[in-house]
């Protein structure tokens, strides 16, 4: 019998999936003053601008075979007149936190997996309805605020690897032998893996 090869383990970040998902951030507030809307079709007739502050900040909860995720968007609405050489003026300035609410079925997934997520913005909505709650003689209304985000959601696993004494490396690089281990790898210390690089399946992080 041969000498059996010394290994030593390595815990790091498995990845298990990788899936787009779209999220939705919804927010309904009284409109501002000088607020003008089309009542038949809900278009804002009053220049008003949305600006989104930084990226949205999610909030994962992970229960067996689905993701549940709460989010907030920061945003600011700016709400312009016409001025003076034909040109708009600011009207009114209003800082906005916006929900954002999403649920995933996701069949690998398990509590204490890691969650990765990067939202890219795929459309802005803006319309009017009518105040229903509101009684005066004067017609007031309300703005309807939808934010439709397009998600990658990175789920890794943390595995120990079992990697042999004598593994060849250059630099930063480390060249594992798959054995039993098909998934690609992230480490947390950045450093660059590779799982069986001679195989065409293999990845680099």
């Amino acid at each position: 019998m041969g000498k059996k090869k010394e290994k030593r383990l390595v815990k790091a970040l498995v990845v298990k999936a990788e899936l787009e998902v779209q999220k939705t951030g919804k927010l309904q507030i009284a409109a501002p003053l000088g607020v003008r809307v089309n009542s038949a079709t809900g278009e804002i007739q009053t220049p008003l601008e949305l600006e989104l502050l930084g990226e949205p900040v999610f909030t994962p909860t992970i229960v067996p075979n689905k993701l549940l995720n709460h989010g907030l968007q920061k945003a600011c609405l700016v709400v312009r007149k016409p001025g003076g050489d034909c040109k708009l003026a600011l009207s009114s300035k209003t800082k906005l936190d916006i929900p954002i609410y999403g649920m995933h079925d996701i069949p690998c997934l398990e509590p204490g997996d890691h969650i990765q997520e990067r939202a890219k913005v795929e459309s802005i909505d803006l319309r009017g309805i009518k105040d229903p709650d509101f009684q005066g003689c004067e017609t007031r209304y309300v703005l309807l605020i939808t934010v439709v985000y397009k998600v990658k959601v990175i789920i890794a696993r943390e595995r120990l690897v079992p990697i042999p004494k004598d593994w060849e490396h250059k630099g930063d690089d480390c060249c594992i032998p798959e054995d039993d281990y098909p998934d690609e790898i992230i480490n947390k210390n950045e450093i660059k893996i590779f799982v069986n690089p001679a195989s065409p399946t293999s990845g680099r992080v």
